[in-house]
C-alpha cells in the first residue's frame, strides 16, 4: 500500500458528496464488517453514504452496527463507489452496473487473485479487507469509535478463523489488540460469530453432511448441497456457510469442497488445511481466492461440476506432495 493511494483515497472522498459503497455477492463477515465500519466512517465525515448489497445478510451477521442500512434501490449516479472484499468486478452482482455508472472508482481487497478493475485499487495480500481497511482509516483525519472498530474487528475475526489461518500474521493481532482498545461488545461478536447456529442450519449440515464422498484415503471430501435441500431444512443459501469448514476440519481432509447448487449454475467453496492450493483448484474455473480458502461459479447441474471439480483436486493434492506446497 503506498502513500500516494492513500492521498488519492482521501481526496477522492472529500471531494466527492454522494458516495455508494458495495456488497459482494453472498456476504460473509469480512464484507460486512468492512463495509459497516466504512459506512460509518463515511457518514462521520457528512457524506451522502448509500451502501448497496443485493443478497441478504446472513443470520450470525446481523448484529453489526447500521446492517440495516443496506439497500437495493439506488438512484442513477454517484460521484464515487467504493467496493470491499472484491476481488473481480463480477462480484458485485447487479451493483457492477452502478459501478461502471460512478464518476470515479475505488477497489479495496486482499485477493491475490484481485484484478484491479477500478480507477483507484488499494490491493494488499493480507489476512483480510478489514486489516487493510484498518491500516487506511487509521492513517484518516477522524479517530475511530466503537461502531467503525466493531466492524473491523469481526471483519478481520472472521476471515482468520478467529485468528487461525496462516494469513494471520504479528500486525493482524496488532491490528485486533487496538481496535479492542475502543470498547467493541467482544462477547457479542463471539457467540454471534462462532457460538450461534440456527435449527434450519443445523438440520441443513446434518443431512449434508449423511452424503459426502471421501477420494484418496479421505485426503479430499465433498458435500454437495442441492436446492432441494435448503428447502427441505427449511433453510436459505447463507445457512450453507460453515460447512466447507466442518469438512476441512475432519482429521484426514486436507482439500475440504463444497458444491452449492443455483438455478443453471454451482458455487464451489474450497478450504484447504497444509500444504494444498485452494486457487490452483478454481482458477480453471475462472473463479480465485487464497491459499487456503478460493471459490467460483461454475455453469452446470451438479454432478457435471462435481466430476469436473474432482479431476483438478486430485491433480493439485498430486502436485502439492510431489513440490511440498
Amino acid at each position: 500500500m503506498k502513500n500516494k493511494e492513500i492521498t488519492l483515497f482521501y481526496q477522492w472522498i472529500e471531494e466527492s458528496d454522494n458516495i455508494i459503497i458495495g456488497s459482494h455477492l453472498n456476504p460473509d463477515g469480512d464484507n460486512l464488517g468492512s463495509l459497516t465500519a466504512l459506512y460509518h466512517y463515511l457518514l462521520k465525515l457528512d457524506k451522502n453514504v448509500t451502501w448497496y448489497g443485493e443478497d441478504s445478510v446472513p443470520d450470525d451477521l446481523q448484529f453489526l452496527p447500521n446492517i440495516k442500512m443496506r439497500t437495493t434501490k439506488c438512484k442513477e449516479d454517484y460521484d464515487l463507489f467504493i467496493a470491499l472484499d472484491c476481488a473481480d468486478i463480477n462480484r458485485l452482482g447487479e451493483g457492477r452496473k452502478i459501478f461502471k455508472r460512478s464518476n470515479k472508482t475505488i477497489n479495496i481487497d486482499h485477493h491475490k487473485t484481485n484484478t484491479n478493475f477500478a480507477d483507484l485499487n488499494i490491493v494488499k495480500d493480507i489476512s483480510s479487507t478489514g486489516e487493510l481497511l484498518y491500516q487506511i482509516l487509521d492513517q484518516g483525519s477522524l479517530s475511530l469509535d466503537t461502531e467503525i472498530a466493531t466492524g473491523l474487528f469481526t471483519a478481520i475475526s472472521s476471515d482468520t478463523g478467529s485468528f487461525k489461518y496462516d494469513s494471520t500474521k504479528a500486525g493482524t493481532f496488532f491490528a485486533a489488540g487496538h481496535l479492542m482498545e475502543y470498547n467493541i461488545p467482544i462477547n457479542k461478536i463471539s457467540v454471534n460469530l462462532y457460538q450461534k447456529r440456527s435449527l434450519a442450519k443445523t438440520s441443513l449440515l446434518i443431512e449434508a453432511m449423511k452424503d459426502v464422498e471421501y477420494l484418496n484415503n479421505h485426503e479430499i471430501a465433498i458435500v454437495m448441497v442441492p436446492l432441494d435441500l435448503i428447502d427441505k431444512c427449511h433453510g436459505k443459501q447463507s445457512d450453507t456457510e460453515g460447512i466447507v469448514e466442518f469438512i476441512r476440519d475432519i482429521e484426514p481432509v486436507e482439500i475440504a469442497i463444497l458444491l452449492k447448487e443455483r438455478r443453471d449454475e454451482v458455487k464451489v467453496s474450497i478450504r484447504t488445511k497444509s500444504y494444498a492450493n485452494a486457487i490452483s483448484i478454481v482458477i480453471p474455473f475462472g473463479g480465485g481466492g487464497h491459499v487456503r480458502a478460493a471459490g467460483a461459479t461454475i455453469s452446470g447441474n451438479l454432478l457435471e461440476v462435481k466430476e469436473k471439480i474432482k479431476e483438478v483436486a486430485l491433480k493439485e493434492l498430486e502436485n502439492a506432495r510431489n513440490t511440498g506446497c
